[in-house]
């Protein structure tokens, strides 16, 4: 058969044989190798992503522990009664006053506790505002902030506006079954 073919039609043949073998080559040893080295290459990635959240690791930890020390506590007056002295003891360190007690109101379910307290404290701006912010961030895992409203009220003896902070915050505790 291959006598009948010119030397343009063997070098054809043998061409295409050729790239026939290269591909089959190809598809039986090669293609493995870089189908495992992509695989290799995602574990690796993988690998570094959770040596980098390893990391975040005592972060997380500290998060947690704060918010098991805001609520080791099952008693529900506590979460007000820390927030009562903590806004107690900022009023006399900068010359703010508490005017209303914190009134209370609690939401039982069947699965959740809800507690409602309410706040009013007189002072200069700067102050509330740093009050506020502080309870934001550091009592973040007590109690949350609902509701915070500036409202300024004429005193008629003083002849001046006291500028007022009323703020709603709720604590929530699931129940255990």
């Amino acid at each position: 058969m291959l006598e009948k073919l010119s030397y343009n039609q063997k070098c054809t043949l043998l061409l295409v044989m050729m790239c026939l073998f290269l591909y089959l080559g190809y598809q039986f040893s090669f293609s493995d190798t870089f189908v495992l080295k992509g695989e290799i290459k995602e574990k690796e990635d993988k690998l570094t992503w959770l040596k980098e959240k390893e990391k975040e690791l005592p972060v997380l930890r500290a998060k947690m522990e704060e918010f098991e020390k805001a609520y080791s506590k099952n008693d529900s007056s506590a979460v007000r009664d820390k927030l009562t002295a903590y806004i107690s003891e900022f009023a006399e360190q900068n010359a703010c006053l508490v005017t209303e007690i914190p009134t209370n109101s609690s939401f039982k379910n069947d699965n959740l506790n809800v507690q409602t307290n309410t706040f009013t404290i007189r002072g200069d701006f700067k102050d509330l505002l740093s009050l506020l912010y502080t309870l934001e961030n550091d009592y973040k895992y007590i109690a949350k902030i609902m509701s915070a409203q500036f409202h300024a009220i004429k005193d008629l003896q003083a002849k001046k506006k006291n500028l007022y902070l009323t703020i709603i915050t709720q604590s929530f505790e699931q129940k255990k079954s």
